[in-house]
């Protein structure tokens, strides 16, 4: 029998070509983002938003993250910290000064202020439709998000992929949150 870790490993290099494939094919993927996130109902009640800075072939964000500061959100990034299994996030605007993080992602520096978010963007390599989503494979978004369920932190997440990473079923084990919502360019999937 094929093990839950060789299962995630395949499709997760597999989802990686897929989407790299797909990048190349929707560059603008990244202008239809601000009006779908106008579409989920937590969007216009959550005042701190949690993004990312995009990496490789993910969706740029870059539009997306000016609309937030646009519409008078709190925007932070997520930052790992060495000492930590989990996520834990800093400020940002367009005047942060970034550092690269590890796994290279550029993330705020450590002047910046901590804010712990109410709505979440999660980067994506590939989408079921029962909620779930599959990640690089650190778990640090998993476990942020069970450490906010630990401590009763009210939060809303949205994944952000291209539509066509969506496949039959996501592998995924007992540590694998589902997501609230699957924002795509084309479509808003609603899990919870």
């Amino acid at each position: 029998m094929i093990s839950i870790e060789s299962k995630k490993k395949t499709q997760r290099l597999f989802s990686l070509k897929k989407r790299e494939l797909l990048h190349n094919n929707n560059l603008n993927a990244q202008y239809k983002l601000p009006k779908q996130i106008s579409k989920i109902k937590s969007f216009k009640t959550s005042q701190i938003v949690a993004s990312f800075i995009s990496i490789k072939t993910e969706i740029s964000l870059k539009i997306l993250n000016n609309f937030l500061e646009i519409s008078q959100k709190k925007i932070c990034l997520p930052v790992i910290k060495e000492d930590l299994n989990y996520l834990i996030f800093r400020e940002f605007n367009n005047n942060t000064i970034l550092k690269e993080g590890k796994y290279n992602i550029p993330e705020p520096v450590d002047s910046s202020r901590e804010l712990l978010p109410d709505l979440v963007l999660v980067p994506c390599l590939a989408f079921d439709q029962y909620g779930y989503r599959m990640g690089y494979g650190g778990g640090y978004y998993d476990r942020t998000f069970a450490r906010f369920i630990d401590q009763k932190h009210s939060f809303v997440s949205v994944a952000i992929a291209y539509d066509d990473q969506k496949v039959e079923r996501v592998a995924h084990d007992k540590y694998d949150n589902k997501i609230d919502y699957i924002m795509t360019e084309k479509s808003i999937y609603q899990v919870k």
